[in-house]
């Protein structure tokens, strides 16, 4: 099954006191994968801003921009159109030999535990009775699946953004990057190599052409099983052609939409706004 898809996703702060500078990147452009294609991507910038576009470490597209005059706004907005396609069928699962050594080297950003996405010491127990049966990481992941399922509802019904995967799980609070933090440390806690994937996805399951949905920006993980497996831990399902991947790396850290600085004496406020049309 295929999609096309163009999403809108809009950010505006607003100064209490006019900025004298404000500096910033952007992670707003979805990638072109095996299972997707982008259209066109357009970013504006209102005040006008001088920008330059790069690929960082993990293969995101950056914009990287700078407003230099006094301003009491600054409005950010990407529009995409994305051609989507559900994955291809996975071929043979690995099994716990292959996660060697070299393996493991190979891949050892997405096996280190980082702080924002180490299991809780709550968890850990419950994750090592899961190893000790799992013949093989894709009954591990599975199960670990299973676990988390109740857990997710109550995550992602918060609005509270937990800053690790212990808080996570320890306050049942959080949102859709949060669960998705708790299962990578879940999985690099049995040595499989897991990342974060920054996106959209369409929030019905059978989206209708032309009508724009209000939806919001959205995180699932790929782990390592011969090659990378998508699984969106929020909604318990594999990302297919409503997702749309726009960036990829160790946690959410890595993936912002926008990360900047701004030089004021006032205080700032922030309104996002993302909005996901089916057109084919």
């Amino acid at each position: 099954m295929s999609m096309r898809m163009r999403v809108r996703h809009a950010t505006t702060y607003t100064y209490s006191v006019p900025t004298r500078a404000s500096y910033s990147e952007a992670r707003l452009t979805p990638q072109t994968t095996s299972d997707q294609y982008v259209r066109r991507s357009r970013l504006e910038i209102v005040p006008t801003a001088w920008s330059q576009e790069y690929r960082d470490y993990w293969g995101a597209t950056v914009t990287a921009f700078e407003v230099t005059d006094p301003h009491d706004e600054l409005r950010v907005v990407a529009t995409s159109v994305v051609d989507t396609a559900d994955p291809a069928e996975p071929g043979r699962s690995i099994g716990w030999d292959d996660l060697d050594p070299s393996t493991l080297d190979r891949y050892c950003e997405f096996v280190h535990q980082q702080d924002k996405v180490r299991p809780s010491p709550s968890l850990v127990p419950l994750l090592d009775a899961i190893r000790a049966t799992a013949a093989t990481p894709g009954a591990y992941v599975e199960a670990v699946v299973e676990l988390l399922r109740d857990r997710v509802k109550r995550l992602v019904a918060a609005t509270h953004v937990s800053a690790t995967a212990e808080e996570a799980w320890d306050t049942g609070r959080g949102v859709t990057h949060d669960i998705t933090h708790v299962a990578i440390g879940a999985l690099r806690h049995a040595s499989i190599p897991a990342r974060f994937v920054a996106g959209y996805v369409h929030p019905e399951t059978e989206p209708q052409v032309d009508v724009p949905v209000e939806a919001e920006p959205h995180a699932w993980l790929e782990w390592w099983d011969g090659r990378w497996v998508g699984w969106d831990v929020t909604h318990g399902e594999s990302p297919g052609e409503r997702h749309i991947i726009v960036s990829r790396g160790r946690d959410f850290d890595d993936n912002p939409n926008l990360r900047g600085i701004y030089s004021t004496d006032g205080e700032v406020s922030t309104t996002v706004d993302v909005e996901i049309t089916r057109l084919l």
